[in-house]
């Protein structure tokens, strides 16, 4: 870690050394408009020195070294108009983009198109042209939309996606499909899971500036991993800049109801400040293993005495969110050859305070029951969170010619979450005299990820044939270093004509020989590594069949290798006394407060017994680690296909093949009885997938699309490891008996691409699955989640999506106010149904999917003035209620209320461009997150425009699975202030 960051570091100061600021460039990239790929050996001619080059492999040009003034390019390709592009404006030390999009002869084509190069800048043509004209239905963020934005990480960009949503703040739901069936790739790579606890990837851990573009792909094509029926998220990092430069960015940010108030903590270590545990909370060497841990009381209490933990809390202020980043980038041209890198540096605390009101209920399944819903608890718990996010990118091109490229691309990031929860409350609150409750939780989550690719682009000179090939490899470090738990109680109501001081007394809750959730002094250590190496290759030759079928033929062959090893152990503190012996506890210490009660002077024996009396025993130690509580697992995936893509006609396309996937799994495990748990699956699967598109004309397409595409389950999911989670209140484990699930994906997109960055689209999608799996709570275990194969489900909905400047709109003029303004919005109406009739312990014979909202909802409004080098970019984002754990027939469905974001981002460009100043206001409604159980399933009969706008967006007229205060049990309720972040950027 140490050499890789100061590597990045040497690399981000020796590009100060070698910019060039007294000239220009001219860059872009030669466009295919049939294919949106790049053209390669296109010549592209700088006209005012006579200077002729090719282009690379990918399309791409570079002038350099060019004086500031006005010049004019002209591009010839084989067989395709020339253009010829004028007005092109160089300024000293800036990069200027023209990319040059080729069109095929027509009947009234001239033999040289003239555009000016105001056409091009003024439009993001690339990737509209990248969209337009993709083998598969997907969307693309480029990173001009990306920095114009107001993301600041990889999960804001995702949320601007049409049908795309994020839960949790981090985990990606599309589709109305949740995390599990989404699969994430950077730059070519699989990533494997950030979570010891479920199937997803926090894609908050990256952030934005870091993105050169994102990609969501929503159909399935042969080339690609078959494993997702939401979306395949592509993330690629930036590679070689277009210029040198150095890059520095400061800012701070404050929340409304955290910064500056109250702060509990506790101490730390010296590197949190980094996001790393430094052992001060890990657990000491001299603890052995559990196979070796004494089962005798008295060895037990010896060892306590070598356990030494702080269990006091500090108090002071939370301070403003702090952010840097640095990064730098240079290329570097030796005759054909070019070498370029970019490196970046990241680094973003952030605090939190929220209060959270949890509540439980029995009776609560039956809303026609005579006996109404009686509360268990209600918690106040008030979080104090300390977030970090430290990263670091280096990335590296070689072009050894135009036709071969060599990139190596780098990414590691620290992500870690302090978590400090004081618990307030009331149990059994309806009971004469309930049982008050202060606890509090410790919880310091570390997740260090590092991804690296080494790749090629190869470009034969037999005219067709191109090479692709990729290794990759992975590494998720997920550590838990002490998860430590207090628990208190006391009675709420003292006897006033008999009262005893000790019942004003919180009591620590402290067991004789057990160690669980129930009790306080526990501690739960856990550590997950998870490795992935993968490798790919692509072969591809371009031809015409019969002389006028133009095609493309592409196989290729792919290996991936996991493997996970997972550890956990809970230890905790007990009473130490031997009944009818010659030791006795000392109860006054269950009455010593958090700082005191579990100090050196308090574990094992206090003092010995004398003159026939019993010693006074402190606290022992004991383990409470079960033997599922460990398990190591592997997985080999196997992969090759072939595909074909056909234009039959100037206007019609079909790309068309068959994935084949050999997958197996095994996982080795123990079941609490300590019974061997083996695994070890394997299954074949062929994944057939067509995509069919019309181009009605130049400007739109139909597309028609099936694919067939798979769902495993996660070794998390398989495993039989228990793990009590403090905030829910729930656990969650494994099952077993979990089967991959089969999905059949079909599309029907309409698309129409205007010109001037405009886009809209409507898709229609269904999707039928068979098995698939979800999180479920247990009829059989009160509070356990855990997974289960539905039978079979299905999931169909509507996409509209619709970007424009508002001068293309209203046909104004190009120099106007209107511009400058770009409106942008998607609208995603979803419905599913998931048939658990025949499931045992289900609460009815159907339901929506875990986690899809009905409806999801994005709208942008941005202005540009690059003139005055102003900005300002306003960003609304709805998602509908939404299933978040599965109910049974003891336990109703807990769902989640919908809510509103508003985003607003405002620029100010200073110093040619050089520097910017940015304000980002995030979640400026604040509204509360909700969660709650419907308990009622009619609700009072809505009329009117209501019941329309319920029927469209919720499937329901009634609005029935809408939260209602008035009859729901509100089962967590969370507030949220807002966040204003000011920055200072400077590029040299």
């Amino acid at each position: 870690m140490k050499i890789f960051l100061s590597v990045v570091s040497f690399l981000l100061v020796s590009t100060g050394f070698s910019q060039d600021k007294n000239t220009g460039v001219i860059q872009g990239k030669v466009i295919d408009s049939e294919t949106g790929e790049g053209l390669p050996s296109a010549q592209v001619e700088l006209i005012q020195q006579s200077k002729r080059i090719l282009s690379d492999i990918e399309g791409v040009y570079n002038f350099d070294k060019l004086e500031k003034g006005t010049y004019s390019i002209r591009v010839v390709y084989p067989g395709i108009p020339t253009q010829l592009v004028s007005d092109i404006q160089v300024k000293t030390g800036e990069v200027t983009t023209i990319d040059v999009v080729m069109y095929p002869p027509g009947e009234d084509s001239l033999t040289e198109v003239v555009v000016t190069a105001r056409r091009i800048t003024d439009t993001d043509q690339g990737v509209i042209l990248a969209q337009k004209n993709a083998i598969s239905v997907g969307d693309v963020m480029s990173s001009q939309s990306i920095s114009k934005s107001t993301a600041s990480n990889t999960s804001d960009v995702l949320k601007m996606v049409s049908g795309a949503s994020i839960q949790d703040n981090k985990f990606a739901v599309i589709r109305g499909l949740n995390d599990r069936y989404n699969a994430a790739f950077l730059n070519g790579s699989p990533l494997p899971s950030s979570e010891s606890d479920r199937k997803a990837f926090s894609f908050d851990m990256f952030p934005s500036n870091m993105l050169d573009n994102l990609t969501i792909t929503k159909s399935a094509t042969p080339d690609q991993p078959a494993e997702f029926a939401g979306g395949l998220i592509q993330i690629n990092t930036k590679s070689i800049p277009e210029k040198n430069f150095i890059s520095f960015q400061l800012g701070t940010g404050i929340n409304t109801i955290t910064t500056f108030r109250d702060r509990t903590s506790y101490k730390g270590g010296k590197l949190d400040w980094l996001g790393i545990d430094d052992g001060t909370r890990k657990m000491p060497s001299v603890i052995p293993s559990q196979a070796n841990f004494p089962t005798n009381i008295h060895d037990q209490a010896k060892l306590a005495q070598q356990f030494s933990t702080s269990w006091g809390t500090t108090e002071s202020k939370f301070l403003p969110n702090l952010n840097v980043q640095a990064s730098g980038g240079f290329n570097k041209k030796f005759g054909k050859r070019e070498f370029g890198m970019i490196a970046a540096l990241t680094y973003s605390r952030s605090f939190s305070y929220n209060e959270t009101v949890r509540r439980d209920y029995s009776n609560s399944t039956d809303p026609n029951s005579i006996q109404s819903a009686q509360i268990d608890y209600e918690y106040l718990d008030k979080n104090n969170v300390t977030n970090l996010l430290a990263g670091a990118l280096a990335n590296f091109a070689l072009k050894l010619n135009d036709r071969n490229t060599i990139n190596f691309k780098n990414i590691y990031s620290i992500n870690s979450s302090d978590k400090l929860i004081n618990r307030t409350g009331e149990i059994n609150p309806l009971e004469e005299n309930p049982n008050l409750i202060h606890s509090n939780a410790r919880w310091f989550t570390s997740d260090r990820v590092y991804s690296g690719q080494l790749e090629g682009q190869h470009g034969l000179k037999a005219k067709g044939f191109k090479i692709n090939w990729l290794a990759g490899y992975s590494n998720v470090q997920r550590s838990v270093p002490n998860l430590a738990r207090s628990i208190y109680t006391r009675s709420k109501k003292i006897d006033p004509n008999n009262p005893n001081p000790y019942d004003t007394m919180y009591v620590a809750n402290i067991s004789l020989t057990s160690v669980g959730s129930s009790y306080g002094g526990g501690m739960f250590f856990s550590d997950n590594r998870e490795s992935s190496v993968n490798e790919r290759l692509d072969l591809t030759y371009g031809t015409d069949l019969f002389g006028k079928i133009k095609s493309e033929f592409k196989i290729g062959v792919y290996n991936q290798i996991r493997s996970r090893k997972f550890e956990a152990r809970q230890l905790g503190y007990t009473r130490y006394s031997v009944t009818g012996g010659n030791v006795k506890f000392n109860n006054n210490l269950l009455y010593l407060p958090e700082d005191q009660i579990f100090a050196p002077e308090n574990m094992g024996l206090i003092s010995p017994g004398v003159n026939g009396n019993p010693g006074v025993g402190g606290f022992k130690l004991t383990d409470g680690t079960k033997a599922s509580d460990k398990y190591d697992a592997q997985s080999i995936l196997n992969a090759a296909y072939i595909q074909l893509d056909n234009r039959f006609t100037k206007h019609f396309r079909v790309i068309y093949g068959v994935r084949a996937e050999y997958f197996q799994q095994e996982l080795n495990s123990l079941r609490d009885n300590k019974t061997e748990l083996k695994i070890n699956t394997k299954k074949l699967d062929f994944l057939p997938s067509i995509n069919a598109i019309f181009e009605a004309n130049k400007k739109t397409n139909i597309r028609l699309s099936y694919s067939q595409t798979l769902n495993r389950p996660e070794y998390r999911e398989l495993a039989p490891f228990a793990f009590y989670d403090f905030t829910t209140n729930f656990v969650v484990s494994g099952n077993d008996t979990l089967k991959r699930a089969l999905i059949h994906n079909l599309d029907l997109r309409y698309e129409t691409f205007a010109g001037r960055g405009q886009l809209v689209s409507a898709t229609i999608f269904y999707k039928n699955f068979i098995n698939p799996i979800e999180q479920k709570s247990r009829a059989d275990v009160v509070n356990e989640i855990s997974f289960q194969n539905v039978p079979s489900a299905t999931n169909y909905g509507l996409e509209l999506e619709a970007r424009s400047l508002i001068s293309s709109i209203f046909k104004l003029d190009t120099a106007s106010f209107f511009d400058k303004l770009t409106i942008y919005s998607n609208l995603s109406i979803i419905r599913s149904k998931a048939d658990v009739s025949n499931v045992v312990g289900s609460a009815s014979e159907s339901r929506p999917l875990q986690g899809q909202s009905p409806y999801v909802f994005n709208a942008g409004l941005r202005y540009d003035n690059p003139r005055n080098l102003w900005g300002v970019a306003l960003n609304v984002n709805r998602v509908g209620q939404r299933i978040y754990i599965v109910g049974n027939v003891n336990e109703p469905d807990l769902w989640e209320k919908a809510r509103t974001f508003l985003d607003l981002q405002i620029t100010k460009g200073f110093w040619k461009g050089r520097a910017q100043f940015k304000l980002n206001i995030q979640n400026i409604l604040a509204q509360d997150q909700i969660f709650y159980q419907n308990s009622a399933t009619e609700r009072t009969t809505t009329k009117g425009i209501n019941g329309f706008f319920n029927t469209i967006f919720i499937g329901n007229k009634n609005n029935n699975n809408n939260y209602d205060k008035n009859i729901d049990q509100q089962i967590w309720k969370t507030n949220f202030g807002t966040t204003f972040t000011a920055s200072v950027s400077i590029t040299l």
